[in-house]
C-alpha cells in the first residue's frame, strides 16, 4: 500500500483493516451517504445512479467469481444499490479501479 501511494502521488495512506464479515460490510454501508455492489446482473449503471453532494461514497467489489446473492441481499437492505459497469463483466482487479475511475469522472475530481 504504501509504495502505491507514493507511485500514485497521493497525500494520505488510505486505511487498510482486518478482514470483516458481512454484517460488518453492511453496517458500513448503512452509514455511507451512497452505498453502491458491483454485480453483473445489476439493471442499473454506474453512470447513471444519482450521487450524493457530500458524504461518503462506499463500494463494493466481489471476489473473483461473483458475491453470493445472500450478501447482495444484506448489503441491498442496508441501503446498497447494485450497479453495473457495463456488458462486459470485469476482473475483481480492474473492476474497482474502473468503478473509481468512473465515480472520479462524475464527481468531477478528473
Amino acid at each position: 500500500m504504501r509504495e502505491s501511494v507514493k507511485q500514485s502521488r497521493r497525500a494520505w495512506l488510505p486505511a487498510v483493516s482486518e478482514p470483516v464479515r458481512t454484517a460488518d460490510v453492511a453496517r458500513r454501508l448503512g452509514a455511507a451517504a451512497a452505498a453502491f455492489v458491483l454485480h453483473e446482473e445489476a439493471a442499473v449503471p454506474l453512470s447513471a445512479v444519482p450521487l450524493p453532494p457530500s458524504g461518503e461514497i462506499a463500494l463494493v467489489v466481489g471476489p473473483e467469481g461473483g458475491i453470493d446473492p445472500v450478501e447482495v441481499a444484506e448489503f441491498e437492505a442496508a441501503g446498497a444499490v447494485p450497479v453495473r459497469m457495463g456488458d462486459a463483466v470485469l476482473r475483481t482487479s480492474t473492476a474497482g479501479a474502473a468503478a473509481v475511475a468512473a465515480l472520479s469522472v462524475r464527481l468531477r475530481r478528473w
